[in-house]
């Protein structure tokens, strides 16, 4: 939607009902103590949210109450067991996660990974995998 007169900036709780409204991007700006140019990124969609809220340019005469709200992800999913091995297949230890078995090893959280994805082998006879959760 253009800018201009015919437009206000309208700020929207993460469920979607309608905050206020503002003449202007400037105006909403001031209130919130941001830049402008960081209300238009969240008009334009270049961003999700500021504060905590949506924002949207609406038509002046046609201000939606209520909008889809934000749906809100799950940030990352239960972390996998991982399982220490020995040369000949035996289980040396289990730990609860990947993060957990690195620090415990002194390896980079990143090295780990790389090596239970099958990216680098490793250079010792132990070696790790993951275990799945019926296990």
């Amino acid at each position: 939607m253009s800018r201009n007169k015919d437009t206000v900036i309208a700020c929207y709780k993460l469920d979607g009902t309608l905050v206020r409204t503002y003449p202007t991007a400037i105006s909403a700006s001031r209130a919130k103590h941001v830049y402008k140019r960081t209300i238009d990124r969240a008009t334009r969609g270049d961003v999700l949210t500021i504060k905590n809220l949506l924002w949207r340019r609406v038509d002046k005469n046609n201000v939606p109450s209520k909008i889809e709200p934000l749906e809100v992800r799950k940030i990352s999913p239960e972390p996998k067991r991982v399982a220490k091995v020995s040369e000949d297949g035996k289980i040396l230890e289990i730990y609860p996660s990947l993060v957990k078995a690195a620090k415990e090893n002194k390896i980079d959280p990143h090295t780990l990974r790389d090596r239970l994805n099958g990216k680098y082998s490793s250079k010792n006879k132990t070696k790790f995998i993951y275990i799945e959760k019926d296990s």
